[in-house]
């Protein structure tokens, strides 16, 4: 479905990304793993368009989409949800979720069938409705967010850092969600710092460390690596037996 080709990303004459390959494939759940700076979410911005890759290719359904604008790649299928839940404040919850739709045209009625699909998913915006996105908690916030990102009907939604901020039943309510939503037939592909989460919830996971791929293997294997919370407290792990730097499996 997605697959990333030797892409270069830079902010000015900084390098963020190196060389980063990766895939994902219909119907997973994929994890980019790595601490604070370590490019996961230039990975994001690179795939959505909100920054083109200086060399390297991204294609989508086999279509190449590095050149696209936001506006576009959003219309081809993807649904980049960006770190620190940016809903529109001065909006209710429902207009807000009417914006996540602005990408396609629906009548009324299906407008409002979508809607009430997004209200099952997340029953507790319900009651919220009619309030001000503002006047939320974090966590409900973040449920809207993602609400926001299913109303643009995406292939692949990217999730970022959904847990950041948020008190731990309520990460367990979202991760729990995620998982639902994957079982509905939602390709994901997630940045988390949490690995524990992130690895609970994947199928296969992408270990980042300043902006190059140093490990990539089922969330299974990474689940049962020790090794693993070397790299997440800032040094390499050894390779692990069986498993190479940039292995596709």
């Amino acid at each position: 479905m997605l697959e990333v080709s030797h892409i270069e990303a830079r902010y000015g004459q900084v390098t963020a990304l190196h060389d980063i390959s990766l895939s994902v494939r219909e119907g997973e759940i994929v994890v980019l793993l790595g601490v604070n700076g370590a490019g996961k979410s230039t990975t994001l911005k690179a795939i959505s368009g909100l920054l083109h890759p200086a060399r390297g290719e991204i294609t989508f359904d086999g279509r190449r989409i590095d050149r696209m604008s936001p506006e576009t790649i959003v219309r081809r299928g993807i649904a980049h949800v960006p770190e620190g839940r940016h809903v529109f404040p001065g909006l209710t919850v429902r207009e807000n979720l009417i914006i996540g739709a602005s990408n396609r045209r629906s009548s009324a009625a299906a407008l409002e069938r979508d809607i009430e699909e997004i209200l099952e998913i997340f029953p507790e915006l319900r009651r919220l409705y009619t309030q001000a996105a503002w006047s939320l908690s974090g966590g409900q916030q973040q449920m809207l967010v993602i609400g926001r990102g299913l109303m643009a009907k995406p292939r692949l939604l990217m999730l970022d850092e959904p847990s950041l901020g948020l008190a731990p039943v309520i990460v367990k309510k979202v991760f729990n969600t995620i998982s639902q939503i994957n079982a509905q037939g939602m390709t994901i592909l997630l940045v988390e710092q949490n690995v524990n989460l992130g690895l609970k919830v994947a199928h296969r996971a992408y270990l980042l460390e300043t902006g190059k791929i140093i490990r990539t293997d089922s969330a299974e294997a990474l689940r049962d690596d020790k090794s693993l919370r070397n790299v997440m407290l800032g040094a390499s792990a050894p390779a692990h037996p069986g498993s190479q730097t940039t292995r596709q499996l």
